[in-house]
């Protein structure tokens, strides 16, 4: 019995490999041509609507109203031998502007706070996902650089010294699409 389930781990494995390897990705794609042990990192920053709860020390629980805040999430994309992996982080809400993106000079700063939320392998859809949301983004001008209740969802891919930084129309984002998923 232990036999056949390691055959059929290897079977499933192999053919999730396949997927990935099957995908074509764009050469203006900055997951064009990694390494085994590359990696590319994905900062998205948008705006939502949500409700914001506190915990005090005493135990108390403090609910505010609904409104719109700033989310930002990295997402660290890693080449490996067979597939990829990410490493998904998120940062707190803060209230608008959210000064992260100030365009592609910024370098991480420890006050983001990111926080490592989980791990996942990457599936053929998640790959599917990346290069069609770099696809549908449009390079951001001076005017996208601050996220504002205006210009809500934008995307700053990283690898090496390499940066794109779109502005993506749409409520498309990545915790959607690889996170949720991957739950």
């Amino acid at each position: 019995m232990k036999i056949c389930l390691a055959i059929f781990a290897l079977f499933i494995t192999n053919f999730a490999q396949s997927q990935i390897d099957s995908i074509s990705v764009p050469k203006n794609s900055l997951l064009f041509n990694l390494n085994t042990g590359d990696s590319v990192t994905y900062y998205q920053c948008h705006a939502e609507e949500a409700t914001q709860q506190l915990s005090t020390a005493t135990g108390q629980t403090l609910t505010g109203t609904a409104q719109k805040y700033s989310i930002s999430e990295k997402f660290v994309v890693m080449k490996l031998a067979i597939g990829y992996g990410v490493n998904y982080y998120s940062s707190s809400l803060t209230v608008f502007p959210n000064r992260k993106f100030s365009g592609l000079k910024f370098r991480e700063n420890p006050y983001w706070a990111f926080k490592f939320e989980n791990r996942f392998n990457l599936s053929a859809d998640g790959l599917k996902a990346l290069i069609a949301i770099e696809r549908k983004g449009h390079e951001a001008t001076e005017y996208d650089f601050v996220i504002n209740k205006y210009n809500n969802n934008q995307l700053i891919i990283k690898h090496k010294k390499n940066f794109k930084q779109l502005v993506i129309n749409g409520n498309y984002t990545l915790e959607k699409l690889l996170v949720t998923k991957n739950k």
